[in-house]
């Protein structure tokens, strides 16, 4: 949690929200059309784009964070660009516990899955899951394909400049996956810079297959993007992967 708590002022601009909010609203219409759910959980939502986004359409829609300083933003977000969505402060870990409610369909993208570092905690987050959902509801997991990235071993995630600021994301293999971000804050030719670093652990297809049957989930799709291209493990950048709620 630490670790995107002190992204705080700079998480937007990082992950460019102003020019998203624009773009992304067709993408998630694709996938209410295709899975035409009523309601949403957007766990990890950040600081709100996929929430707002589907509040918009008319979908029913919490948004989960660990982080309160996020939370605090998607709020401020939400005022700005419209549609009504319940904000809620829960780890993955203990959204049972904090959610009273079932929803159609579940969200957890942006690659925050990996932040899960451990089987006990991955084994409550899919249990947890599946309790939170209606009976037949969608489960939406996307992450980037590890299986790739190591056998490729790019170390380069993004890089991204905001006016006089510059965000460089990038992996550490050895000993463990780390995530890291460097921002360099340019004045002139003079540049300041701070490194944060988090642990991830790189799931593969097979290992979120096997989890996720475990707790129940069945009818599993994969995708390598949000825009339904066929996954490919050994060319694909991303993985997206959808499961159903079969039992009640």
């Amino acid at each position: 949690m630490e670790f995107y708590e002190n992204l705080e002022t700079h998480y937007d601009r990082m992950t460019r929200f102003k020019e998203r909010i624009k773009t992304e609203k067709s993408v998630l219409q694709k996938w209410v059309e295709k899975y035409k759910f009523q309601s949403a959980l957007d766990v990890a939502c950040g600081t709100g784009l996929h929430s707002i986004l589907l509040a918009q359409m008319g979908i029913k829609t919490t948004g989960v964070d660990i982080s309160e300083n996020m939370l605090k933003q998607a709020a401020i977000h939400g005022k700005e660009f419209g549609g009504k969505v319940t904000w809620l402060l829960s780890s993955m870990e203990e959204l049972k516990s904090k959610v009273h409610e079932r929803y159609d369909s579940i969200f957890c993208i942006g690659n925050s899955i990996p932040h899960i570092l451990d089987v006990p905690s991955l084994d409550k987050t899919f249990k947890n899951f599946y309790e939170v959902l209606n009976p037949g509801g969608l489960l939406v997991i996307q992450l980037l394909n590890y299986k790739k990235i190591y056998d490729t071993k790019n170390r380069i995630v993004g890089i991204h400049r905001e006016k006089d600021t510059e965000y460089i994301r990038f992996y550490d293999f050895y000993p463990d996956l780390t995530f890291n971000i460097l921002i360099v804050t340019w004045n002139g030719n003079k540049s300041e810079y701070k490194l944060q670093s988090t642990e991830l652990y790189p799931y593969r297809k097979e290992e979120l297959d096997m989890f996720l049957q475990k707790e129940g989930f069945r009818q599993f799709e994969y995708y390598g993007d949000m825009t339904f291209s066929p996954f490919d493990e050994n060319n694909s950048s991303n993985l997206v992967l959808t499961a159903r709620k079969i039992s009640p």
